[in-house]
């Protein structure tokens, strides 16, 4: 990794930046909060923080760790998608939440100030191309006795199907070409199990764990449309690699359907979440 610029060998956001992707992360952040909220309770986030969001995209991890650290702390979310940290702007300004800023680069190598009390990340270190790395560089900036709280998904390719009764459902067909994809593209799909490891290779003790999915079924439940508008994000990437996917048109209504038709639970690859105090 490239000391003066590491994102040079990053893999390609796979997910695109278009305003599509920036509604759809909404939607995926309004499915994982009740996970995300827990997991940052448990690694011991508080009133009164200052805390660094990594990978801040439109600010919903932002705007949930500013609930958790409450107006007397501070959250500074940085990304590289400057479109999206206008929406995030816009986004904070209207839910009054003064104590939230954002700014545009690169986590690991932005000069942000002072030391924080806590990191923390959604959905990030999948996207480095040295996961341990990029993680010591942003506990860098983590005070000792301070906080690194990471959450990432374990999209393994060779799980078996995601629904009960585990049948060849169109849920594990979509979910198997959004893998196959992200994998095409460079993604760490397993980041999830790689984190202990990742923690220890970045100078952090062996992190606390937790692991949980979003579960569902019936007709009411939104990970059909959180499904098909990543498959839609992905569909230039899956065409290019030749990812054999099922059609996006109607594809949320295929997949209620079927759901309700066949009484099926699913659920979305885990979210693994590891926890540090900094020594």
């Amino acid at each position: 990794m490239s000391a003066a610029d590491p994102a040079a060998n990053d893999p390609t956001y796979a997910l695109g930046r278009s305003d599509d992707e920036h509604q759809r992360l909404q939607q995926q952040a309004a499915l994982f909060r009740p996970l995300t909220e827990r997991f940052f309770r448990a690694a011991g986030l508080r009133d009164g923080m200052r805390v660094l969001d990594v990978g801040s995209g439109g600010g919903d991890v932002a705007f949930l760790v500013a609930e958790l650290v409450g107006p007397t702390g501070q959250v500074v979310g940085v990304d590289m998608d400057g479109r999206a940290l206008a929406t995030a702007r816009s986004r904070a300004e209207r839910l009054g939440l003064g104590h939230v800023t954002f700014v545009e680069g690169d986590a690991r190598t932005l000069d942000l100030g002072a030391e924080f009390d806590a990191a923390v990340g959604r959905l990030v270190l999948l996207y480095l191309a040295h996961p341990a790395e990029g993680l010591a560089a942003i506990a860098a900036r983590v005070r000792r006795g301070g906080i690194v709280a990471f959450q990432e998904m374990d999209m393994d390719p060779d799980a078996p199907a995601r629904t009960y009764p585990p049948v060849d459902a169109l849920w594990n067909q979509t979910g198997r070409a959004i893998i196959q994809t992200f994998a095409c593209a460079g993604v760490h799909v397993r980041m999830g199990p790689m984190l202990p490891r990742a923690f220890v290779d970045a100078g952090l003790p062996a992190p606390a764990l937790m692991h949980e999915c979003a579960v569902g079924g019936g007709p009411a439940f939104p990970g059909y449309g959180w499904i098909t508008n990543t498959l839609r994000s992905l569909q230039p990437l899956a065409t290019k690699f030749g990812v054999e996917a099922p059609a996006v048109d109607g594809l949320a209504e295929r997949l209620r359907d079927e759901a309700v038709a066949q009484q099926l639970m699913v659920w979305s690859p885990p979210l693994v979440g590891a926890f540090a105090t900094k020594s």
